[in-house]
């Protein structure tokens, strides 16, 4: 049994570890000369990432290091989905970047210290468990969003933008906001990655438009048995747009679509997040079980309409 000074000691290391790529953000809108302050942490040698609502119509932004060096930053772009900003350095940093922990290998219970900077400068962390590994919430739009961790570690509006960190100091994911019944919510960090590098290379990430809807089923063993079923689960197709990418692939009612691009489906979150790895105009494969056969479909990748950047 690990003694109560052991827990102890174990949180305060997993602070340590953060503490020299956490930062402090501040954006300046000189229109309305208000500064919004905030927590961020370096992704890598030139680039920060923060809640985007920090620097949002900022004409400058200054990141302030552990250390207490003052660096201007530029933003490079921010995410409307997750709300995650890019900065950019105007010096290299130097200093010990973020170790990543696959979501793979996040489990429910694990113990995550929230991290960030809710009173300003003044230093806070927060201790909870994941409650969720992988949810998909809707906003009020309908637009969704994919790779949410729920966890009791509570979430102060300075702590958004700052990483959930595991025990031995590895980044789970990004704060997020305060949700529901003492729960909070942060980004997956496969999905922070995946977007961050997106809007470094490209401008913007990418958020794929399904166009179909249907719910998870298993098919009975005895069944897929007795029908010589090639797979026993995937994802019911219900619903199919009258002008979307999924009726344009070849997606018909009562499909199962069982993989994307080799990757096993039980929902429309796990085909979204196989499709927001590729960019717009690009094609994925959808593996579909129709008539007791397997069929591939050629999907395209296209962004959800109200995302989608003017032509």
């Amino acid at each position: 049994m690990i003694q109560p000074f052991a827990w102890e000691r174990m949180v305060v290391d997993a602070l340590e570890h953060v503490r020299p790529f956490l930062v402090h953000v501040a954006g300046t809108d000189r229109e309305r000369q208000q500064t919004a302050y905030g927590t961020g942490f370096v992704f890598d040698h030139w680039h920060v990432i923060a809640n985007a609502q920090t620097v949002d119509n900022a004409a400058e932004v200054v990141v302030t290091l552990q250390d207490g060096t003052k660096c201007d930053a530029e933003v490079v772009g921010t995410d409307p989905v997750y709300f995650i900003a890019v900065l950019r350095l105007a010096e290299r940093f130097d200093g010990e970047l973020p170790r990543w922990r696959p979501t793979r290998e996040l489990q429910l219970g694990q113990f995550v210290v929230a991290v960030g900077f809710p009173l300003n400068f003044q230093l806070n962390a927060s201790f909870g468990i994941i409650n969720t590994v992988d949810m998909t919430l809707y906003r009020p739009d309908r637009i969704p969003v994919d790779g949410l961790i729920v966890t009791q570690a509570p979430m102060h509006p300075g702590n958004t933008g700052g990483p959930l960190v595991l025990l031995d100091g590895s980044i789970a994911g990004m704060n997020g906001i305060p949700w529901s019944h003492g729960l909070s919510l942060a980004v997956q960090g496969d999905v922070v990655r995946r977007v961050v590098n997106q809007i470094i290379e490209f401008g913007r990430a990418t958020h794929p438009w399904l166009g179909f809807s249907g719910q998870p089923e298993v098919v009975d063993r005895a069944i897929a048995q007795l029908f010589a079923l090639p797979v026993d689960r995937g994802l019911v197709v219900g619903h199919v747009a009258e002008n979307g990418p999924g009726r344009r692939a070849g997606i018909k009612p009562f499909d199962m679509v069982v993989r994307a691009d080799d990757h096993p489906v039980t929902n429309t979150g796990a085909i979204r997040k196989v499709l927001a790895y590729r960019r717009p105009g690009e094609r994925a494969r959808l593996t579909v079980l129709r008539g007791g056969e397997l069929i591939e479909l050629e999907f395209p990748v296209e962004e959800i309409p109200r995302l989608a950047s003017p032509s």
